[in-house]
């Protein structure tokens, strides 16, 4: 192959970067403002009474939730590849995140594969990073969404959600002695190598604990934003936050919706309604929906810009 043709193929591999980049950005955009639009055509006629100091709280702990969820995918990165650097890393964590708006969250994996790809990281890396991220989150999560059904409520009646409990149980695919052949074989069937680190059993343990933690802080945060926006009592903090976490879990397992887009406002509707009418329960999952969205392009806004200035 001659530089002419090198050169020729370079800038079309560019351009053709580019327009796909164009392209999902607009496929995200159109279905954020969808999702925004049709939340708040639901929401709007509520008799909401906002309390801007529990809100203002609420925003508050909820970006120490993205800030903590993204540190410890970050540390994933790191310790299956050390030349990784963090703030690049949580950057393309953040970006990522505008991708669960796209139905099926493939698109939200292949921008984080993408973009860190163009920072040095290799694409099993990511998405082995992924992989852990996603287990540990929705595993933590589906422990708290166990807690609720036995302590608060009877929607799992009849098997229906009983099968979180099959998610923890199946955290044990992260052991290193599974986890390691598992990824092998997977690899070389892509005609990829093997993963060059896997976590260790201590790495996960600490992982898990810190995802315990982040699943704390997103409770809460969604228990402040529900106190500061009616003046109702849906519930104390442990019950909606492991109801939101319990939603949370049914929205992961659903990943063919957008983000769980109307699936984890059904679940969590369905859990308020344990204290509150039916019409304020879903007034206040679709309004905490529309919250948490505000505080999460807050969030990537933040580590774009600080990103851009590094």
């Amino acid at each position: 192959m001659t530089g002419g043709e090198l050169a020729t193929r370079a800038p079309a591999s560019t351009r053709g970067r580019r327009l796909a980049g164009l392209a999902a950005g607009l496929l995200i955009l159109g279905f954020l403002v969808y999702g925004m639009v049709d939340g708040w055509s639901r929401v709007r006629d509520f008799d909401w009474q906002l309390h801007p100091g529990l809100l203002a709280a609420s925003a508050a702990v909820l970006l120490a939730f993205y800030a903590t969820s993204g540190l410890a995918y970050g540390a994933i990165v790191v310790r299956l590849h050390p030349s990784a650097s963090s703030l690049p890393t949580l950057a393309v964590w953040a970006r990522s995140l505008m991708g669960r708006y796209v139905p099926g969250n493939v698109l939200m994996v292949l921008g984080r594969v993408v973009l860190a790809y163009e920072r040095g990281v290799p694409r099993r890396v990511t998405l082995a990073a992924t992989v852990y991220e996603q287990a540990l989150a929705l595993g933590v999560a589906a422990v708290a969404g166990v807690i609720f059904v036995v302590a608060y409520s009877d929607l799992g009646r009849g098997a229906r959600l009983w099968f979180l409990l099959l998610i923890p149980a199946a955290l044990v695919l992260l052991h290193p002695r599974v986890f390691g052949p598992l990824s092998a074989w997977l690899l070389r069937r892509a005609g990829r190598d093997p993963l060059p680190r896997l976590l260790t059993v201590r790495q996960l343990a600490v992982l898990l604990a810190w995802y315990v933690g982040a699943a704390a802080l997103l409770g809460l945060g969604v228990w402040l934003a529900i106190s500061g926006s009616t003046g109702g009592e849906p519930g104390g903090p442990l019950f909606v936050g492991t109801a939101f976490l319990l939603a949370f879990a049914v929205a992961m397992a659903a990943f063919i919706f957008p983000s769980g887009l109307g699936v984890r406002e059904a679940v969590f509707a369905a859990a308020l309604a344990v204290n509150v009418p039916a019409s304020v329960a879903v007034a206040l999952a679709v309004g905490s929906r529309l919250f948490i969205t505000l505080v999460e392009l807050l969030f990537i806004g933040i580590l774009v810009t600080a990103d851009r200035r590094a």
